[in-house]
């Protein structure tokens, strides 16, 4: 594997090949990809920080290693900037589709309210009931038969 310059470099190219909004730019002196004059990509280290929402930011704080990050304080610890997330270059082959999500807030937050803020999780599943046992199924079975199929309805008279 390349080291993180090489990979943002190589991130950087393919960017500004792709929209040409995209330039390289110094951002808290550091190497930077800033889109229509706002930072989305910052290289730090060996590591290379992104500012997505949503899904996308939860996608990234999960890539072990990866934590909150503040481009204007980058050696304090996380939560960092809300928004920001530093991924290690051992998670280089998703620098790519970060990035291009990192646009895409960027995009939409231009026309709409977005919370660079992380989701919270999704809400704790229902209880499944537990599982029927043979006892318990021929029972119903029983008490569908005596009450001759009627499933709860009123007979009728003929």
């Amino acid at each position: 594997m390349a080291n993180a310059r090489t990979q943002f470099d190589y991130l950087a190219s393919y960017l500004q090949r792709r929209d040409e909004r995209v330039r390289l730019g110094r951002i808290a002196m550091h190497h930077g990809l800033l889109f229509e004059h706002h930072p989305f990509v910052i290289l730090y280290r060996n590591s290379v920080a992104f500012r997505v929402a949503g899904r996308a930011l939860t996608q990234a704080l999960a890539l072990p290693g990866s934590t909150g990050f503040d481009p204007l304080k980058p050696d304090e610890p996380p939560p960092g900037k809300p928004g920001w997330v530093l991924v290690p270059a051992a998670h280089w082959a998703a620098w790519n589709r970060l990035a291009i999500d990192s646009m895409h807030c960027l995009q939409r937050a231009q026309d709409h309210h977005v919370s660079w803020r992380v989701p919270p999780p999704p809400p704790e599943p229902a209880p499944t009931p537990p599982p029927s046992t043979p006892k318990s199924l021929a029972e119903r079975v029983a008490a569908i038969m005596k009450s001759g199929f009627s499933f709860g309805l009123a007979k009728s008279d003929h």
